[in-house]
């Protein structure tokens, strides 16, 4: 008797978790491959039917989607992208729901090459986790394929891939750690003198860093200009209120056909097809409440974002202050592993352009060494996103035959409202790859 409880209890608490793994899915998917999961299910449940869209589901022309003859001509099938391959494993590999969110907020923030765009201070306060934590699982991400892949910078990729390879503290390891510029200026007498060998020991390594891999995440993203971005949420402005609109459109509108509900209740029809039809209804139900579900935290997301970041949404990124997935939880009643689960990988329209939801959520301003760094106005004024767009707008607009220094541009900033030391903004503009003012120099 016993046992068969602990069987049953199993069973209960395998049931459960696949039906949570199905509904996080549902929310996490981008908005096509919710079209096509639910063109699926269409295709396979017969007690599903679509129906037209509701009539209060506006139609509206996507940024990069000019013409609706090319949205109906997008292929179901694709090939799979770097963030989806890199989730894939981070399944495989994490050990705990902790780590999974930490993972997940990590690879939102690797670029279309493989590198890593936040600092782990940054990623550490959007997921309210300690740096340590976020240290130890981006080294985890750092093991998978493609080799080099959540480096912070091109120096960091090519260690990892030397390290795979069974090179470290080889002389190409040596060049790459220290030598790195002299070695992109071909400066290989410097290097063959600070290192004590021959030019030819130099250049033989220097071939092998050449055949390293300087965008690991190149394969993944097909090397195609077609790339259509088309947002889950829309923001409009009406007569001075705005308005949160899910994009019901691209996705088909679905209901229970009530034919098979009807068979059920005939007592003439035989038991095993009343059996499959329960069965092919219950699947049905699940999938619409899912996507329900997904709506409805998307649609209190997106009512969150506006109340805190309606500058951002009327002005840009420079407006942005900073958010955390906890600030959000706390205040819809959400758990922060659902916020990060929701908003990957989607797309917001606003009044001043279409974003990605991650960059939403900035972090506060960062000194190197990892503590605060108070500005002189409200600290909730400075996302460490919106002063990186300061810095690239004064860099954008210098003159470039005197580029500013990273001291000057301090200077600048302070004089904005905005008090940080001289290598915060060098990390800064260092995280944005953007050269030191004597290589801008033209």
């Amino acid at each position: 008797m016993m046992k068969q409880k602990l069987v049953q209890k199993q069973e209960q608490r395998l049931q459960f978790s696949q039906k949570m793994q199905e509904s996080m899915y549902i929310l996490q998917i981008p908005i096509l491959e919710l079209r096509n999961l639910i063109a699926n299910e269409l295709e396979t449940n017969p007690t599903l039917e679509e129906t037209a869209p509701l009539e209060t589901t506006p139609l509206i022309t996507h940024r990069k989607v000019e013409d609706n003859d090319i949205r109906r001509d997008m292929r179901i099938s694709r090939p799979i992208t770097l963030h989806e391959h890199l989730l894939k494993q981070l399944k495989i590999h994490a050990v705990s729901e902790e780590d999974v969110l930490i993972g997940e907020e990590i690879i939102g923030n690797i670029d279309d090459d493989g590198y890593l765009k936040s600092s782990y201070e940054e990623i550490a306060h959007r997921v309210n986790k300690d740096v340590g934590k976020v240290f130890g699982i981006v080294g985890i991400v750092q093991s998978f394929d493609p080799v080099g892949v959540c480096a912070r910078d091109l120096r960091e990729s090519l260690l990892i891939q030397l390290l795979v390879k069974g090179k470290k503290d080889s002389l190409s390891w040596k060049i790459v750690e220290n030598h790195l510029t002299e070695c992109g200026k071909k400066q290989y007498y410097k290097i063959a003198k600070t290192l004590n060998v021959s030019n030819d020991e130099v250049q033989s390594a220097v071939s092998e860093i050449a055949r390293l891999e300087p965008k690991p995440g190149r394969r993944y993203s097909g090397g195609s200009d077609n790339h259509y971005i088309i947002p889950d949420i829309y923001i409009k402005n009406v007569d001075g209120e705005y308005h949160v609109i899910n994009n019901r459109y691209d996705v088909p509108n679905i209901k229970i056909n009530t034919m098979y509900q009807s068979i059920l209740k005939d007592r003439d029809s035989d038991k095993e097809t009343q059996v499959y039809i329960r069965e092919k209804l219950k699947g049905a139900n699940f999938l619409i409440k899912c996507i329900e579900q997904r709506r409805e935290t998307m649609q209190k997301i997106t009512e969150f974002l506006i109340k805190e970041q309606t500058e951002f949404i009327e002005k840009g990124r420079s407006y942005l202050k900073p958010l955390t997935f906890k600030e959000m939880a706390d205040a819809i009643g959400r758990h922060e592993s659902t916020i990060s689960r929701a908003i990957a990988n989607k797309y917001i329209d606003t009044p001043s352009g279409t974003f990605e939801l991650r960059e939403f959520f900035g972090g506060k301003i960062n000194r190197p060494n990892g503590k605060s760094e108070k500005p002189a106005r409200e600290d909730n004024n400075h996302s460490d996103t919106s002063v990186k767009e300061e810095i690239k707008h004064i860099i954008d607009n210098e003159n470039k035959k005197k580029p500013l220094s990273d001291l000057k541009i301090g200077k600048i900033l302070k004089e904005k409202g905005i008090d940080i030391s001289r290598r915060t903004v060098a990390k800064y503009r260092e995280e944005m790859k953007i050269l030191q003012s004597y290589l801008r120099k033209s």
